[in-house]
């Protein structure tokens, strides 16, 4: 039988350890940031504000590839994504309702 462990912050001693990061790269000076819109309303401009805001945090530019899909019952295709993984970064997919 599994067990599920509740961590609650309000309650003595449910305390979580502590746990390391993954290692992680120097980014390079010029990032290329992939933005996946699924079709939802307002997921353009969720994106978009993603991108800045990313671009203020590590002080830098980076040029952004956007990729909209016709709507949220829509996958992207295998090349579409193979594309984006070859091109990008990272890729960040988002949602607006």
């Amino acid at each position: 039988m599994t067990a599920i462990k509740v961590l609650r912050p309000d309650v003595e001693g449910t305390e979580s350890q502590a746990v390391a990061l993954a290692p992680r790269g120097e980014l390079p000076e010029q990032l290329v940031i992939g933005l996946i819109a699924n079709g939802k309303p307002l997921a353009n401009e969720l994106l978009g504000a993603l991108a800045d805001g990313l671009r203020r945090r590590l002080g830098r530019s980076a040029e952004v590839v956007l990729l909209k899909k016709p709507s949220a019952g829509y996958p992207i295709t295998g090349a579409q994504g193979d594309g984006m993984a070859a091109r990008a970064h990272f890729v960040i997919t988002g949602v607006g309702d």
